[in-house]
């Protein structure tokens, strides 16, 4: 979600990445009807922003004259997936928990009012979930959503609710359990987001006292009993702890947003 600027310089900015926002795995080439549908600007404007874009190189129109992201963003990928490359030790770390409880791995961080998975280990179980990597998943629900959501204040908390368009008794019962999710140090999901998977997640410090990033197993509710929580909420604590020196300690590696201080929801 691209969040609105004021000024008009900065909102063309906001507009023109709306454009390319709205091009994602399953709609990687749009037509100028879907991509006007998709962007969800006036034609207008969208027309000339367009034109601006494939002039230089972030929008290409193919020979059908349907459009896909330009030639530049190749360049600009490589440098993305250098910038968010992990840790040789933070890998190893996901490696070892993925051995351990045998689920998918996932490292979440928060984009916007949203989160998104930067790195992952698919479980070796031919039954598993596995979440796309750069997929936008909302903070509401789902274990690392909520971990992340907790430690955040309470003005991002509420503009989280009010961009799901969520009513104030689903926020007063969120609040409460974002209070559980902190006092014990670590999130469970059960057949919230989709029906059929669960999790379970742990923060990763910041050094300063914030929350970084989440971690996260994920896989079938039905291998999600009482006593295997448990026992993924232990790995999920030991790792974290790793995850955060290795992270924290890198000049290289990702370097996720920092949490916002204040009052707590």
């Amino acid at each position: 979600m691209i969040q609105p600027a004021a000024g008009e310089s900065v909102r063309s900015v906001s507009r023109a990445l709306q454009i390319l926002a709205a091009f994602d795995e399953e709609h990687a080439i749009c037509s100028l009807t879907e991509l006007l549908l998709r962007a969800d600007l006036p034609k207008t404007t969208a027309l000339r922003l367009i034109q601006t874009l494939a002039r230089n190189g972030f929008l290409f129109r193919r020979g059908d004259g349907r459009f896909c992201l330009g030639p530049v963003l190749i360049r600009l990928s490589r440098a993305v997936s250098v910038a968010w490359r992990l840790p040789v030790a933070a890998d190893a770390t996901m490696e070892a928990v993925r051995a351990r409880t045998r689920e998918t791995v996932n490292l979440y961080v928060l984009e916007g009012l949203t989160r998104v998975c930067v790195a992952q280990k698919q479980g070796p179980q031919h039954i598993r979930f596995v979440i796309p990597i750069g997929v936008r998943l909302p903070l509401w629900a789902g274990a690392s959503g909520k971990l992340l959501l907790a430690h955040r204040d309470r003005d991002f908390f509420e503009s989280v609710l009010s961009a799901a368009g969520r009513e104030e008794d689903f926020s007063a019962g969120l609040a409460v359990e974002l209070r559980q999710i902190r006092a014990q140090g670590y999130a469970v999901s059960r057949d919230e987001r989709e029906r059929g998977a669960s999790s379970v997640a742990a923060p990763i410090s910041d050094g300063r006292g914030g929350v970084t990033a989440a971690l996260a197993v994920s896989g079938p509710t039905s291998r999600f009993s009482d006593d295997r929580v448990a026992e993924f909420a232990a790995v999920l604590k030991e790792a974290v702890q790793q995850m955060a020196a290795a992270l924290t300690g890198s000049a290289d590696g990702i370097s996720p947003a920092p949490a916002v201080d204040g009052a707590e929801p």
